[in-house]
């Protein structure tokens, strides 16, 4: 190990753990919606590391990489532990592999046998792990050609990254900002191969409206209120939303729950703000013309779904003493 090869460790490793930190809420909301299943993009800074760095540096690095997408990792069902070790091991695997076969054949041609080493031995083991123990429709989505798409631009980049580092090791703080810019196109993508944002009604649907409240109750500096909304009549989806842009703030996620209701979850600093915020939402209802009930939950520290009980009580608690039937 040199001088140079330690200080491009801690290039790569600083440029992973920066992309990791910077993309977090982005990367929460895109596995959020895509249920986990979500190509991620550490083999920018792997790759670039298996054809820089000697085995005994490209292994930890792999480790600094998967160790800070963590958090991002376990915000959808538990980041499932195992998988995710096992996910860690193969990778590992593949980087040291692709770094020895780099320092046998070198040169360009050294560069396209490492990347294809690595693309063997990465899809080996994923297909036997996977037909051991996972369910096997899974290899035909990893072979499928939007995974394949991705895999190689990502590839492709990590070899652009080894390029640039060769060269002069600054000039790789600027495919940072690129790759952030690459990920917030990748949820965006999400978000329209799941259907999860009605851009018609001007609201979410309601998976996609569950994945950007429970973001926004994670992040919440203090409480959180919840307003659900019942019409008496069927109303234009858009007339509510455009009564709530007068009301609430353009980040506060609005969506459909259920088979009639609209949901939004807002940010407040004090539980009183939360019931000033329900009563401007009511009154502006009100104003529109919109016969609707309205139930409302504050809360500190609770999940989406305890919110959304007391939410769904105080509604039907309102019906009932304004006389109105209960049933949906």
């Amino acid at each position: 190990m040199t001088l140079y090869q330690l200080g491009v460790f801690a290039l790569l490793a600083g440029l992973s753990v920066s992309y990791s930190l910077s993309a977090r809420h982005v990367e929460r909301l895109r596995r959020g919606f895509t249920g986990g299943k979500a190509h991620n993009l550490l083999d920018v800074w792997t790759i670039a590391g298996a054809l820089l760095l000697p085995v005994p540096l490209v292994v930890p690095l792999v480790l600094v990489c998967y160790a800070a997408e963590w958090p991002s990792r376990k915000s959808v069902s538990g980041g499932r532990p195992m998988r995710y070790v096992i996910t860690v091991a193969i990778v590992a695997a593949a980087a040291s592999t692709a770094s020895a076969v780099h320092r046998q054949v070198g040169g360009p041609l050294g560069i396209l046998a490492a990347v294809l080493s690595w693309v063997v031995i990465n899809s080996a083991l994923i297909a036997a792990v996977v037909w051991l123990f996972d369910d096997r429709r899974v290899i035909r989505q990893l072979l499928g050609p939007r995974n394949q798409v991705a895999d190689s631009i990502t590839k492709v980049t990590g070899v652009a990254v080894a390029v640039l580092a060769s060269w002069r090791p600054a000039a790789t703080l600027v495919v940072l900002p690129i790759v952030l810019a690459g990920h917030r196109l990748a949820l965006w993508d999400s978000i329209r191969t799941t259907a999860a944002y009605d851009s018609d009604a001007g609201m979410w649907a309601e998976p996609g409206w569950r994945v950007q409240a429970t973001e926004s109750i994670a992040t919440a500096p203090g409480f959180v209120a919840l307003v659900l909304i019942d019409p008496e009549r069927p109303h234009s989806e858009v007339s509510i939303a455009r009564c709530l842009t007068g009301v609430l703030r353009p980040t506060d996620p609005v969506g459909r729950y259920g088979t009639r209701q609209v949901a939004a979850l807002i940010q407040v600093d004090m539980a009183a703000v939360g019931v000033i915020v329900a009563e401007r939402v009511r009154a502006r209802l009100d104003r529109a013309g919109i016969v609707c009930v309205v139930g409302v939950s504050i809360s500190l520290g609770e999940g989406l779904d305890e919110l959304l009980i007391r939410a769904g009580s105080d509604l039907m608690a309102r019906r009932e003493s304004a006389g109105i039937s209960a049933r949906w």
